[in-house]
């Protein structure tokens, strides 16, 4: 691996929500979170916290930058009964926008609205190491602290986990015709114990998702569309 500071057109983009989330790729990169892993340019950037600030980011830095292809990192929280623990690091499959008033039958989105991005069946396919991944990850606009209004919303949307960003990049890839991938750590379980679970965890979570970007560049970056 060769490193540089100099920008410019990438292979990968790997976006986070905020700094601290890409801490994990400073092994592979170096500070500059840049450089070239086996023949594939990597950049890797924050884009905001939150739906609004994520999408937002995304489409800057794609236009800035003009990927081949971007990888979500970051973390997210399990909903009740998700067979994930804290620490592990999930490969998403499809991204799902979730608003808890819908699914308490008290707000409605519009039909036309697109609500779910899936995840680029090949990347993922190599990010997961070689297996279909199956995780289905809900993008709510706030974290859902409740434990009741938790429950339901896994079982209404069929997501196993929570992130507030990856709706926002996965839509912004998908409009600019980018294949999209996420990797998350799991921080926490959703819900009234998941604010203080996710500040005792989530650095060792974000890590962890770090490190399977970093074993599948380092592996060749399976499934990475070629230019």
């Amino acid at each position: 691996m060769t490193s540089t500071s100099v920008p410019g057109a990438v292979d990968l983009l790997v976006l986070a929500a905020y700094a601290p989330e890409l801490a994990g790729m400073r092994r592979l990169l170096g500070d500059n979170l840049y450089g070239n892993v086996s023949g594939v340019t990597v950049s890797c950037k924050a884009v905001g916290v939150g739906l609004p600030n994520a999408t937002a980011g995304t489409t800057m830095r794609l236009l800035q930058l003009r990927p081949r292809a971007v990888v979500l990192v970051g973390t997210c929280g399990t909903y009740p009964g998700a067979q994930a623990k804290i620490g592990d690091a999930i490969v998403g499959r499809r991204v799902v926008l979730v608003d808890p008033s819908e699914v308490e039958r008290r707000g409605a989105m519009p039909e036309p609205m697109g609500r779910t991005v899936e995840c680029n069946a090949m990347i993922a396919f190599g990010l997961a190491g070689g297996r279909p991944p199956a995780w289905d990850v809900a993008n709510t606009l706030a974290v859902t602290t409740d434990d009741v209004l938790a429950a339901r919303i896994g079982a209404s949307v069929g997501c196993a986990l929570e992130n507030l960003e990856a709706f926002g990049v996965a839509n912004a890839c998908a409009l600019q015709n980018v294949p999209f991938a996420c990797v998350l750590g799991v921080a926490n379980a959703v819900g009234s114990t998941g604010r203080e679970e996710w500040r005792s965890h989530h650095r060792a979570a974000a890590v962890a998702a770090c490190e399977v970007i970093s074993r599948w560049l380092g592996a060749g970056a399976m499934g990475l569309p070629h230019a």
